[in-house]
């Protein structure tokens, strides 16, 4: 049975995985701890000093979490495995992907090696940077989708599934930190979302645009990286959280329109925004005890509340 596997150090880490892929990695190869987000070690694999690789590894196989249920992370990998191809073929810059693989027994780990894209690592974005993303988003939404893939992909933005998210992050926030409103402001997200739904087509949607996950050279975006979030769903619900991470603005939205495009109003940006802003709290309470992400997804729930309830 696959077990959850805790990472308490990262030279421990990288010395492990240097270990399992040994006959998978060229000759000479040294792995490193390179970087650390809340739920993937980044290590830095080097050969001959001159060429480069990330190899991705969960922090845990399996991770429990109050309000978003049960993560097997073995499982997202496999579906970001798949997500990498469908981006290749569609003209989608991202880092080339050479290989993956699930955890096998109780001290592997899974992972995910790839290449490693040289980049300016912004962490904010101008004006012309962000019409180059809204571009890039864009091309993602528009991917026509095989159905073969859709089930494998899952539609975890659909509207409906998007709907019940929002109602368990809101309400799961609001046990934690005062929530202005929050009851009316899920019954008028509610509201908003279903009404769009009827005639919106389900499109591939990245989910975690961050200047983080966002390789510029100059104004150029030469790759997306951390597919760990892509998924099938409403366009608008990407926006939304375009909107939390504060970078829809005009710029992005000049980028991001062409003749024909649906441009969601902002009552259904703030709709599905709500999303978002409860999930920036719910890390700030139980993830990172960081009182400014509490206090930022707070202020954008008034925001959502004020757009939609007046």
């Amino acid at each position: 049975m696959l077990q959850s596997v805790e990472v308490p150090d990262e030279e421990l880490l990288a010395r492990s995985m240097a270990g399992q892929l040994a006959d998978r990695l060229p000759p000479g190869s040294r792995v490193s701890p390179w970087r650390r987000g809340a739920d993937y070690a980044a290590l830095l694999v080097e050969v001959d000093g001159e060429r480069r690789f990330v190899l991705r590894v969960p922090l845990r196989e399996i991770a429990p979490s109050a309000y978003d249920g049960t993560v097997d992370f073995g499982a997202v990998l496999e579906r970001e495995a798949l997500v990498h191809g469908i981006l290749a073929d569609a003209g989608v810059p991202t880092a080339s992907l050479r290989g993956w693989r699930r955890a096998h027994g109780e001290d592997a780990h899974s992972w995910m090696l790839l290449d490693f894209v040289a980049n300016d690592e912004v962490t904010e974005l101008g004006d012309a940077r962000l019409h180059r993303l809204g571009e890039v988003l864009r091309l993602i939404h528009g991917i026509p989708v095989p159905a073969s893939l859709r089930a494998r992909l899952g539609a975890e933005c659909a509207p409906e599934a998007m709907i019940e998210r929002i109602a368990v992050r809101v309400g799961a926030l609001a046990e934690r930190v005062p929530v202005r409103g929050h009851r009316a402001l899920v019954e008028a997200a509610t509201a908003v979302i279903k009404e769009r739904s009827a005639g919106v087509p389900l499109r591939l949607l990245h989910m975690d645009l961050r200047p983080e996950n966002l390789c510029f050279r100059g104004d150029d975006l030469v790759a997306v990286i951390d597919l760990s979030n892509c998924t099938m769903g409403d366009p608008a619900a990407e926006l939304g959280r375009m909107r939390a991470y504060g970078l829809l603005g005009a710029p992005l939205l000049d980028g991001y329109g062409s003749p024909g495009a649906d441009v969601p109003g902002e009552a259904t940006v703030a709709a599905y925004a709500a999303d978002t802003f409860a999930l920036l709290g719910l890390l700030g309470t139980d993830e990172f005890a960081d009182q400014a992400l509490v206090d930022r997804g707070t202020a954008g729930l008034e925001w959502c509340e004020k757009v939609l309830c007046g």
